[in-house]
């Protein structure tokens, strides 16, 4: 019986393809970096033709590796980048050009223009998120707008848009399909409806047919197989395919509301499980769906992110100097167990949700002469967790859904201290999987394998978990209380450094994104 689970993971850096058994365990994995193309004006491209060849050489590998035939596979699952925008042609597949990937700016001045217009509120009700030059919708707008022969195609049904997924899937399946989770983040998608919103359409001009179907993130068919010609080498049914932040959710198996994934990288994603009930998101924190499965209802999640966090570790590496590598912020920390009224703020580019603050600018405050690099490795680290604190009190003031526990992965995770002070300054448990670094790819094949059967169930997913640590919180309350207080005192310091009309408008998340892209080390 086959019972085998491909993951097809396609991030920022690379492509992976992984294999899976029923209990959980990595048969095998293979990956293949990808190359990108920036400019100083804010444009990064992919090139599509690429990605597919690399798509090919990772399930090529894998399966080379595995040393078993593709018959052993029951289902294929697909975690991929979320904003990253192409275009291709229906019959000859070729890209109309270079895909826009998420970071990427040039939308910047249409969603300034919508800014001013008001259209903000009407955006923020139907898809959760505020206009940005991060979401899909600005991109392929840009791209009708700009390519020769482009808008003419869309409006025959020639032309098609996907996001990642859906050229992944379109390469594999020959399908125009996408998931709900990708589709949230095109700003296109309603929430409410979970499909395309004719207003939004028309806002942004965007011709209807060149859109592909939106499916359930875990589903028996509605994906397709593979084809025998594909890098597979046989019919392989493509059931689960989630955006890859949604997919590490769905692979922490955060399936009750509360549960929580926090993905600690160069910049660090906070998603919340708040039920299948849409949360309200005047919180300022984005509204999105973490998954659906095939015949029951959407279940949603609120998310908020922290810019600069693995990359302020990095710069007291570049920047200031006082540390040799990001690995010894630990040792230091130990030697300061408390900074002792020190505090940093790492707004290096402002602040971001859920208080926002284009102008603000970071600072080192509390100094005084008995205070050494010891006192600002603890204070960055402490910084962290404070901006982290930030997300989940914006979360149950203004939603009532705040993280019961914090499921923690990426890079970050692996630092001990780290992770014990945001346990201490969050007052909540956090969670370490045994591996930190596939938490999407395993989510894309909880996806697929409950579609097939592979698995029954969440609860029997849920049992395949295997944890390599637990944190909880260690500081009394008051001393917690006391720490956050004068942390929201350092933050109101740092306002107005920069006027904020002197800013572009309509790329806030854009340009923190991008931003955090390079600093993460990844290009």
């Amino acid at each position: 019986m086959a019972d085998l689970i491909a993951a097809l993971h396609q991030s920022a850096s690379d492509t992976r393809l992984i294999v899976y058994d029923r209990e959980g365990n990595k048969l095998t994995g293979q990956r293949v970096p990808l190359s990108s193309s920036a400019s100083p004006d804010g444009t990064l491209e992919y090139d599509p033709a690429e990605i597919w060849r690399h798509t090919r050489d990772a399930v090529g590998r894998a399966l080379s590796e595995l040393g078993r035939p593709a018959s052993a596979l029951a289902a294929v699952g697909i975690a991929a980048q979320r904003e990253t925008t192409v275009v291709w042609n229906r019959r000859t597949a070729k890209p109309y050009a270079p895909a826009v990937a998420g970071p990427d700016r040039r939308s910047a001045g249409q969603m300034a223009a919508l800014l001013r217009d008001g259209q903000s509120e009407l955006i923020h009700k139907k898809t959760g998120l505020v206009p940005d030059a991060l979401f899909s919708a600005g991109k392929l707008s840009w791209l009708l707008r700009h390519v020769d022969g482009l808008r003419a195609d869309a409006e025959a049904g020639e032309a098609l848009f996907g996001t990642m997924d859906s050229w992944l899937v379109w390469n594999l399946t020959g399908r125009h399909v996408t998931d709900v989770t990708s589709a949230s983040r095109t700003m296109l998608l309603n929430l409410d409806t979970e499909d395309w919103d004719e207003e939004l359409l028309a806002l942004f001009g965007i011709p209807r047919a060149m859109l592909p179907q939106v499916a359930p993130s875990s589903t028996p068919d509605r994906f397709g197989t593979t084809a025998g010609s594909g890098p597979f080498g046989r019919e392989v049914p493509v059931t689960g395919v989630l955006g890859e932040h949604q997919a590490a959710l769905f692979g922490q198996h955060c399936f009750l509301p509360g549960q929580a994934r926090y993905g600690f990288e160069g910049s660090s994603a906070l998603l919340v499980n708040t039920g299948t009930t849409r949360a309200d998101t005047d919180s300022g924190l984005l509204g999105t769906i973490a998954y659906r499965l095939a015949g029951e209802p959407a279940v949603y999640a609120l998310e908020g992110f922290v810019p600069y966090t693995g990359a302020t570790v990095q710069w007291l590496v570049d920047g200031l100097g006082i540390i040799r590598g990001v690995g010894e912020i630990e040792a230091m920390s130990r030697r300061a167990d408390d900074p002792e009224g020190l505090y940093f703020v790492p707004a290096f580019t402002g602040l971001a949700l859920p208080r926002p603050e284009r102008g603000a600018r970071g600072a080192i405050l509390g100094m005084d002469t008995h205070h050494n690099q010891n006192h600002v490795a603890r204070a960055t680290l402490q910084a962290l967790a404070y901006q982290l604190r930030d997300l989940t009190e914006a979360m149950a003031e203004g939603t009532g859904h705040a993280p019961t526990q914090l499921r923690v992965d990426g890079n970050g995770a692996w630092f001990d201290m780290c992770m014990q002070i945001h346990a201490d300054v969050l007052g909540i448990q956090l969670r370490r999987p045994a591996d930190v670094a596939d938490t999407a790819a395993l989510g894309a094949a909880h996806a697929a394998g409950l579609a097939v059967g592979v698995w029954a169930d969440l609860a029997e997913v849920a049992g395949t978990r295997r944890e390599n640590h637990r944190w909880s919180a260690q500081w009394m309350p008051e001393d917690r209380e006391r720490g956050y207080a004068g942390w929201r005192s350092a933050l109101e310091r740092t306002a107005g450094w920069v006027e904020e009309a002197t800013l572009p408008q309509g790329d806030w998340l854009a340009t923190l994104t991008a931003a955090q892209w390079r600093a993460d080390g990844s290009r």
